[in-house]
Formats: structure tokens, sequence, C-alpha cells
């Protein structure tokens, strides 16, 4: 008989019916409590919850995430809590790490890896603190894209687990989708009104309207972003992603000169940090310049040379030091003519279980 980890799993839900159960299977063997609390589901969520003999807590809804997780996790029982949103799966082969958390680290806040999957093709790696003591000092402030504080204030001190947690929310149908846009952005500009100078809100509001394809107005709002920081003694932990996200704002919108001036600035603070080159390299391919042919290849390779992202604090699209990279050198050697290099770049991307590289080693022959 497996054990189970002496962790509460808090959740809060509403009309999650097409995750909850995926999400609820992947704890029950790992976790000795699951939380659940529900703001107003009229969806098949709670049945589903009852199919799977979980006790359900009903919270009235007040806009307010921060209340919500905070009523959900003063529930828990465990000494630890573990933070999980409905459309997130615990991935088991991860379980060790939880174990060794709880071994060595289990009185100190730690972040998991979160991989969300965009599309078929494209999964996302960022870091999130969903790991924490059961105590009264660690709640939630803010309304939405709540944020863990420590008494009162920000946390400082965050352990780095390889706990990962999949995030499956990108594939929900598109009205969806623009209902959670709408609401969280109705919320955040809500909360901004408060706290008018808060960069924190101005990013979220800027990443809501990048996620939902509102890139202009994503756009405005980096800016100021930018702007805000520049006059700030400290970095924030999220401007890496600022200038990710506003990189591909331009980059979605043809404006390459100021992407350009960005990325010269983003390379001077982040040298390590590969997405970056990869969206420079993504971009002069979009241009179609003859002059950047050469550029093109040697950013892939710097990409290549670069790896994967491994500092924590950056957000990371998987395959951009590896697999991504060789299919656009393959785009490079098939658009001048370099045919054989092509099919063993995308050969070597193919091999890392990249789909679109098989198939474009198959079109060549075809069309040999």
């Amino acid at each position: 008989m497996i054990t189970t980890l002496p962790i509460s799993a808090c959740l809060i839900v509403k009309d999650e019916e097409m995750y909850i159960e995926q999400c609820i299977q992947s704890l029950k063997p790992v976790v000795n409590e699951i939380i659940v609390v529900d703001t107003g589901s009229t969806d098949q969520t709670l049945a589903k919850l009852e199919q799977n003999s979980i006790n359900v807590f009903h919270y009235e809804w007040n806009n307010s995430f921060s209340e919500a997780r905070n009523y959900a996790i003063s529930l828990a029982s465990e000494p630890t809590i573990l933070v999980i949103d409905a459309d997130e799966t615990l991935d088991p082969s991860t379980v060790p790490s939880l174990n060794e958390y709880l071994s060595h680290s289990r009185n100190l806040p730690a972040s998991v890896n979160i991989v969300s999957k965009l599309d078929r093709y494209r999964n996302v790696n960022s870091r999130i603190t969903r790991l924490f003591p059961n105590s009264e000092d660690y709640r939630y402030h803010g309304m939405i894209h709540e944020q863990l504080y420590y008494k009162g204030n920000s946390i400082n001190e965050v352990k780095t687990t390889n706990v990962v947690l999949h995030h499956f929310g990108y594939d929900e149908a598109e009205v969806k989708k623009k209902q959670k846009i709408n609401r969280n952005l109705e919320l955040l500009e809500k909360q901004l009104k408060s706290e008018p100078e808060s960069t924190y809100l101005r990013y979220q509001i800027g990443q809501t309207y990048y996620v939902g394809g509102h890139y202009h107005q994503a756009i405005e709002n980096f800016d100021e972003v930018l702007q805000l920081i520049s006059s700030q003694d400290t970095i924030p932990s999220f401007l890496p992603t600022v200038f990710l996200s506003y990189g591909y704002c331009l980059h979605n919108t043809s404006q390459y000169p100021i992407l350009d001036r960005l990325l010269n600035d983003a390379f001077e603070f982040f040298p390590d940090y590969t997405d970056l080159y990869f969206l420079y390299g993504v971009s002069l391919i979009q241009r179609g310049n003859l002059k950047d042919i050469e550029v093109i290849k040697e950013t892939f390779e710097h990409c290549i040379a670069m790896g994967e992202v491994t500092n924590p604090i950056y957000e990371s699209v998987e395959g951009v030091g590896s697999y991504r990279s060789y299919y656009n050198l393959g785009v490079y050697y098939e658009a001048t003519n370099q045919v054989e290099i092509a099919i063993n770049c995308y050969n070597e991307s193919a091999e890392m279980n990249f789909e679109p590289a098989r198939i474009r080693v198959e079109n060549i022959k075809k069309h040999r």
C-alpha cells in the first residue's frame, strides 16, 4: 500500500467540469487531504467531485481570489499546503521531489514548475510558489493574480523544487477563455485604482491583454511597466517576462525597430535568457530581409549553444535551446538550398519528438 504524504492540496473551483476529475485523480494517490472550495459552480463540477468522494466547502464569491484561497488554506489540517488549480494536474514522476521538499525544506515556501500547454506543439515553463507551511503567517494578497505573503510582507526566500504541475487551461473553448480574460481585466483594473503605482498589477494587465491577443493594449501597459521600473531601485522578478511578452507583442505587430531596441536592453539585463535570442531569430525570419540571412543562422546556433533555460526566474517555451532552434536552422538551410544540412537539422529536431520537423523531412523527400 502506498502511503500518502502529509500535505493538504487546496483548490478553489467554479465551473471546472472539463478538468476537475483529472486534477483530483492526480492528487488522490499522493496527498493526505484535498480541500475544495466551490465559489458557485452551475455545471457538472460538483457532481464529479461527489463521484470522487471529495467533500466540498462552499464560499460566496466576492471578486477576491485571495480571500477564497485564504479560506481554502484555513481549512487545511496537514502541516504542508500545496495550492493547485482545477485545470492542473500533479505529475506523478515528480512525487519524489515532494518527498525531498518535506524532508529538507518544509519550513520554507517553495516554487514548482508549471508546464502550461499552449497548443499541440508548445509548452511554457514557469515557476510559481505553491508549496508552503500550514501557518496563519502565510496568506494571499490581491484580488487576482494573488501573491503569497509572509506576516504581511512579500516573500524573499523561496526554495526551488522539481515538482511539476501540468496546466491545461489554455485548451478551453474560446468563449470561456474570453469570459475569463474580461473578468480578470475587470478585477485587475479595479485593484489598480487603489494601487496606481503598482508595477506588478500593470504587468499582469499587460500579460492578460497579451494572452488574449490584444497586442496593442498589452504594449501600452508593458511600456508603462518599464517606465515605472526605470524609476525604482530594485528589479522585480517578473522583468524577464515583461521583456519577452512585450517583445512578442512587438513581433506580432511587426514593430521591428522598437523590438530591436527592446531586445538590446533585455540582452544586457538577462544575457542567459535563451528565449530572448530565439525571439530575435524568429523575428528575423519573419522580416525576410536577405541581409539578415546569416544572422538568422548565427542566432539559432547561439540558442542551441546556450541550451534550455535553467534559471528559475525565467518563463520559457520548451525547445528554444534545442529542437525548436534545430527546426529553424532547418528552415534556414532549406531556404538557402542546402537541403541535406536542412534534413540533418530537422532530424535532430525530430529525434526530440518535435512532430513538425518529422513532417518537414517527409515533405522534402516526397518532392525530390
